[in-house]
C-alpha cells in the first residue's frame, strides 16, 4: 500500500485529539479518533459523523485513500486521565504487582506494558523508575476533579489536557527517586 511505503506502522498524529491509522493483519485499514464534542462527553456519542469528520480530514491528508470506503466504526469508549497519560501504580507490599490504566492509544499501551514488565522482573536494571511519579494516581492537575461538578467534565478535561501536552515541564526540577516511589 502507498501509504506505507516501507514497512506497515502504526500512525498518528500530534493532534491534541490525535487521528491514528494502520494496516489491520487482513490489509484493511483501520482509521480511529475522535473530536473534543466526543472525547469529553459526558456520555456516549454513537452517531456517525464522528468519525466521518476523522475519516474526512485523513483523507484530505493523504488524498490517495480518497477512494477508499469505510463499511463500520466502533463508537465505544476507552479509558482516559484528565492529562492523557496514563496512570501506572504497583502495591505498596506488593511491587510486583501492576495496575495500568487510561492508555489512550496503542503508543501508550505500548510503552506502558514493557515499562510495567521490566519493573516487575528487575526493577534494580533500569534507570527509568522516575517515571512513576509521571503516572501516579495523585499526580498534580491543573484543575481539581472536584471542580468538574461545578464547570462540567469537558472543560476540566480540556483544560488538564492543554496543561499537561504544553506546559508540564519538570526545568530546573530535581526529581528524588527511591526506587520508583515518589
Amino acid at each position: 500500500m502507498a501509504l506505507f511505503p516501507e514497512e506497515q506502522l502504526q500512525c498518528w498524529d500530534s493532534d491534541l485529539i490525535y487521528t491514528y491509522f494502520r494496516i489491520t493483519g487482513d490489509r484493511r485499514l483501520l482509521v480511529g479518533g475522535g473530536s473534543a464534542w466526543s472525547t469529553y462527553a459526558r456520555n456516549d456519542t454513537t452517531t456517525p459523523e464522528i468519525i466521518l469528520h476523522v475519516i474526512n480530514s485523513l483523507k484530505q491528508k493523504f488524498p490517495l485513500i480518497k477512494h477508499l470506503e469505510f463499511i463500520q466504526y466502533w463508537p465505544g469508549r476507552i479509558d482516559m486521565t484528565r492529562d492523557l497519560l496514563p496512570t501506572v501504580l504497583r502495591g505498596e507490599s506488593s511491587p510486583w504487582i501492576h495496575f495500568v490504566l487510561g492508555c489512550v492509544g496503542l503508543p501508550w499501551a505500548t510503552f506502558c506494558g514493557d515499562f510495567v514488565a521490566r519493573h516487575v522482573l528487575d526493577d534494580e536494571e533500569y534507570d527509568d523508575s522516575k517515571y512513576y511519579r509521571y503516572f501516579s494516581i495523585d499526580r498534580g492537575f491543573l484543575i481539581p476533579l472536584w471542580l468538574e461538578r461545578i464547570v462540567g467534565k469537558r472543560l476540566v478535561f480540556t483544560i488538564n489536557n492543554v496543561w499537561a501536552k504544553y506546559h508540564q515541564v519538570d526545568h530546573g526540577k530535581k526529581i528524588m527517586v527511591d526506587k520508583g516511589r515518589i
